[in-house]
């Protein structure tokens, strides 16, 4: 009898825990390496604790430093506290090959805001960088005032956008190997980014690397590596949806996707595609500009503008 009352049990249990479903952990969450600027008024008024930060995040390979410029004329433009962060695997930040994906990074943002104790935050992010805060505002829209997007859609990315960025992962695994070493870090920098361009030149890419500070290398003692993780470069060439998490949810605060007109993304022809998700988002084509649009004069009035409305 007692025998029978533990089957009995057990086949509970196991009813139980089959008819309930599990839902998988989220991954936890890493220090981001960041920086931030405010510029204090005139009077020396202290930025009002409430204020709501901008934080700035980066694509593929990139790191912190790349809005180095942009940042600081922002931070004046719009008199809030304006935060740079390089994401995980990426810069100073931890690295992590087990969890790397948009979902993970989007964890690590929403640490962040946490840090800086504050309720909500602006975020504008660039290509990936601009996917993580996709997800972020679905994933935690109390979390997020607005959201900018820098060429790059909800979900998903254009065939020819793709091509692009996976012959561009294919480039940087390929010369790996040809980072110089026993130089100082620009003299390293200025010799890769010379066979950078002249691979990339043979195709027609939308974007061309010019800009020293956006070269992934980190030097000390004449050793020279990648500023970031290459298990990204693996994941996009194998499985770019296993990096890319689908975004799904509804974020009814303001949007702004913002492209260039030249670039291979092609996020204006996403527009419905995007508004099921982002019912307010207003688009917005740079229409001499590539994959980077940040450089843009036009960039910086259409952002200012839009995080001053209320």
């Amino acid at each position: 009898m007692l025998l029978l009352s533990v089957l009995v049990c057990l086949s509970s249990l196991m009813q139980t825990s089959l008819s309930t479903p599990v839902s998988a952990a989220k991954p936890q969450p890493v220090e981001l390496k960041y920086s931030c600027m405010a510029v204090i008024p005139a009077d020396h008024q202290e930025i009002r604790p409430d204020d709501v930060p901008i934080i700035l995040l980066h694509g593929l390979s990139g790191n912190k430093e790349s809005w180095h410029g942009f940042f600081e004329v922002l931070a004046l433009d719009t008199k809030k506290k304006v935060c740079i962060a390089d994401l995980r695997n990426h810069g100073e930040s931890p690295w992590n090959s087990d969890e790397y994906d948009v979902e993970a990074m989007t964890e690590d943002v929403k640490h962040l805001i946490d840090r800086l104790k504050a309720q909500k935050a602006i975020v504008l992010g660039h290509s990936m960088g601009g996917k993580v805060a996709v997800h972020l505002a679905l994933t935690y829209p109390e979390r997020v005032e607005k959201i900018i997007v820098e060429d790059m859609r909800a979900n998903g990315i254009s065939s020819e956008g793709l091509q692009e960025v996976q012959f561009y992962s294919k480039v940087m695994k390929d010369l790996e190997k040809d980072i110089p070493q026993g130089v100082s870090e620009i003299e390293a920098k200025k010799a890769f980014l010379k066979i950078l361009n002249e691979r990339l030149e043979k195709v027609d890419l939308s974007f061309k690397m010019d800009d020293l500070r956006v070269i992934p290398i980190k030097c000390s003692d004449g050793k020279c590596k990648w500023r970031f993780n290459s298990i990204l470069l693996d994941a996009l060439l194998s499985n770019p949806d296993e990096l890319l998490n689908e975004s799904s949810g509804r974020f009814d605060g303001p949007a702004l996707f913002i492209y260039g007109g030249k670039s291979n993304f092609k996020v204006g022809e996403d527009e419905s595609n995007i508004k099921k998700l982002f019912p307010n988002a207003k688009l917005v084509e740079v229409a001499d500009r590539d994959h980077l649009v940040h450089t843009s004069k036009e960039f910086m009035r259409e952002i200012v503008k839009f995080i001053s409305d209320k």
